[in-house]
């Protein structure tokens, strides 16, 4: 349904502690479509809002603030066009059945504001059923939350993380953070991304199924050991599939010197990655993969007998040829 001239999509009702004069100040003598309160919506499980630059006060102020979409599944909200912090810790409490949330085409520096938070309220937050989290076309976004604020473990049951066209997000997601329960991971067009995740991140994606990384320009390895020496190896117990497609400046899957298991991955596409000289520095076991691909399509692609030498011989190939190229011109 399309309401042009709609100005409030919903405001809480007057009569919760406050005149219906004051209410009226407050929304500017403007109607809302919704007057809600605690029962308004009480089976609704999905809200898509597109804002566009007339439509005020949707996210914020009254509506996801009170407890009226208590059996929310899904929300997207899409078009909005002033800056702002969109959420703040305590609206995923408000929304205790939440699984699936898309934020697109908005102008967000930050998605999380930070709070303090009592030991109790960090409990009740692990508990969120939040499972889907896609942020697309994001130009101005930096960081999901503050450096300062300690991480909260609200992507505990995360289990698909999509960041498409966030050309300013420097850091996926803090190094405190665990995401223990992410099988899809897909990164695309993200200009700002010199590493993707830390190690100890890493460490924890025990049932990652896919990951898939494009089209990122100033990327130089997915993932970053920094100062930090981590004992053990790095095992992606369940990646099948690892897609890495154009990415100039990613010079290796990870510059630190660690090992590296990937007991069951059987597709890898490595596409125009002029850089990547060698997958990672340790050791790398891969003893169900056989062939590295160049396109998605491509059936048949090279294997020189191991991953590391495989992706060795495509970067001296691809440098032969380059070379090839400069002296023709020349």
């Amino acid at each position: 349904i399309e309401c042009h001239k709609v100005e409030i999509f919903a405001a809480e009702c007057p009569c919760f502690g406050e005149t219906h004069t004051e209410s009226q100040v407050k929304i500017s003598n403007q109607q809302p479509l919704f007057w809600v309160d605690e029962i308004t919506f009480p089976i609704l499980e999905e809200l898509r809002l597109k804002q566009n630059d007339t439509v005020k006060g949707t996210w914020h102020s009254q509506v996801l603030s009170t407890k009226c979409f208590k059996k929310l599944k899904v929300l997207e909200l899409m078009c909005i066009p002033e800056k702002s912090t969109v959420l703040s810790y305590c609206f995923i409490q408000s929304l205790p059945n939440l699984e699936k949330l898309v934020l697109s085409d908005a102008s967000f520096c930050q998605i999380f504001q930070s709070e303090e938070l009592r030991d109790e309220e960090r409990h009740a937050l692990r508990l969120t059923r939040l499972s889907e989290l896609r942020l697309s076309k994001l130009p101005e976004l930096t960081r999901l939350w503050e450096k300062e604020c300690q991480p909260i473990p609200i992507f505990c049951n995360l289990r698909i993380l999509e960041v498409l066209e966030c050309g300013k997000l420097k850091t996926l997601v803090p190094s405190l953070v665990s995401l223990e329960n992410l099988t899809n991971l897909e990164v695309s067009r993200c200009h700002g991304f010199i590493n993707l995740i830390a190690c100890s991140t890493a460490k924890s994606l025990m049932l990652l199924e896919r990951m898939s990384i494009t089209d990122c320009e100033i990327i130089e390895e997915i993932v970053a050991c920094g100062g930090d020496e981590m004992e053990g190896d790095i095992v992606f117990a369940r990646l099948k599939y690892l897609q890495l497609s154009c990415l100039p400046s990613l010079a290796s899957f990870c510059l630190g010197d660690h090992n590296f298991e990937f007991p069951v991955l059987r597709k890898v596409i490595v596409r125009e990655c002029p850089k990547m000289k060698i997958f990672c520095q340790g050791d790398l076991s891969t003893p169900e993969l056989k062939q590295v691909q160049l396109t998605e399509e491509e059936e048949k692609g090279r294997w020189e007998g191991d991953l590391k030498t495989t992706i060795k011989q495509l970067f001296e190939e691809m440098n032969a040829g380059n070379s090839e190229v400069t002296e023709v011109t020349n």
